[in-house]
């Protein structure tokens, strides 16, 4: 039998389960990303330092070595060139348009509208574009971001219109296609939800949401932790799954994982904020997985295979991912772990190491590492949540 040659696009900390879970399998790896040291190198066969969001020198690279399959897993600027990819070479994935779509703030704005779902009134600006005429529409405080980014990068709430074009300056350092989009913003009653769900033959056939949170002090738009499951009731999970399911329908996105925030308001009105055409950073899988029991890796490899996904009974658990974060600059002398919250602590994953350099946390790119906690008992997650600054100690110089 041959053996199945698979092309990761990118090979960050996050990315390395599926890498490992693909070698497992006896498939044979490719990988790619523009970082020498990226740690998803070290796990391939081979590797090409080629960037993931380059289209023409990406699909060069897949003719060339002709995979079996193209992947960008829990990446949303390499989503577009995986679907791309695999559209020309006719392997597995989905359609371009719906991923184009999904990985673009302006465009799915767009299409929410167009297809009558509940989203904010927003405008795409152009660099050099006259933004003040453009947001005359808009009703302040305002978001603006940039279209195809990810990580909460260069995001700003603006309460008039003299903060526009700071805001938008912070939003282009960000953006590669050098489009902006400006909205206003939604009032959230009660924590964002935010989770995985995987879609098989257009069906959201799995979803598990769970509660987003921020650090204010930091910046209020950079969530450091999710909970699951989320603290809403049954029928308004009911209700949300609904939408998405329906909007993935609409979009034509048909298999695969998702990765999902939605924000409430008082009303009660669904706004899904992004469907992103991949699985979550932060190890969302994983800590989903602990919570449910659904392996999320797994299934996004035996989708692409024909595969039958397994769907195992809700284990029920609690659970949640921490970013490790400070609010200061400075180089890291030490960090360690406090041993009570040790029979808890399912995965520690850390990127900065001992002499490496620290930045607040204004975004996922400052993260210092990630934990993965899994409890029986939601009153104890919530309370080591609450210390999550006690147990882990940074010292910085």
């Amino acid at each position: 039998m041959k053996t199945k040659r698979i092309l990761f696009l990118g090979g960050a900390y996050s990315q390395i389960p599926i890498i490992k879970e693909a070698k497992s399998r006896g498939y044979y790896i490719i990988n790619c990303d523009y970082l020498p040291e990226n740690p998803g190198h070290k796990l391939a066969n081979e590797y090409h330092n080629i960037s993931t969001t380059n289209f023409k020198e990406v699909l060069k690279l897949a003719q060339e070595v002709k995979p079996d399959f193209v992947v960008a897993y829990a990446s949303d600027p390499a989503a577009g060139v995986a679907a791309f990819v695999s559209e020309k070479l006719g392997l597995p994935g989905n359609s371009f348009e719906s991923v184009n779509v999904l990985s673009n703030k302006d465009l799915f704005r767009e299409f929410q509208k167009n297809h009558h779902f509940n989203t904010p009134k927003a405008v795409a600006i152009l660099q050099n574009e006259n933004a003040f005429e453009k947001v005359k529409e808009l009703h302040f405080p305002v978001m603006v971001k940039p279209s195809d980014s990810s990580g909460s990068k260069g995001i700003s709430k603006i309460e008039n219109v003299f903060e526009l074009q700071n805001a938008i300056n912070l939003a282009l350092e960000f953006s590669r296609n050098k489009i902006v989009i400006a909205e206003e913003f939604i009032e959230c009653e009660g924590a964002q939800l935010h989770g995985d769900g995987f879609v098989e033959n257009g069906n959201l056939i799995f979803c598990f949401l769970g509660d987003h949170h921020y650090n204010d002090k930091i910046n209020p738009f950079v969530p450091y932790s999710t909970t699951w499951p989320s603290t809403r009731t049954k029928e308004t999970i009911i209700l949300v799954e609904n939408e998405i399911n329906k909007l993935i329908k609409k979009v034509g996105f048909m298999n695969g994982p998702i990765n999902i925030e939605v924000r409430i308001n008082k009303e009660g009105e669904i706004f899904i904020g992004e469907i992103g055409p991949r699985s979550g950073g932060n190890f969302v899988p994983q800590a989903i997985e602990y919570a449910t029991g659904f392996d999320m890796v797994k299934a996004a490899l035996d989708v692409l295979s024909n595969n039958k996904i397994e769907i195992k009974p809700n284990l029920c658990k609690f659970s949640f991912n921490y970013v490790i974060h400070s609010d200061k600059e400075g180089i890291l002398e030490s960090l360690s772990i406090a041993d009570e919250i040790m029979p808890f602590l399912r995965e520690f994953h850390q990127y900065v190491n001992k002499g490496g350099k620290v930045k607040p946390y204004q975004n996922a790119s400052a993260a210092i590492g990630l934990m993965i906690l899994q409890f029986d008992d939601k009153e104890i997650m919530d309370f080591y949540l609450s210390k999550m600054g006690e147990v882990v100690k940074l010292e910085l110089r």
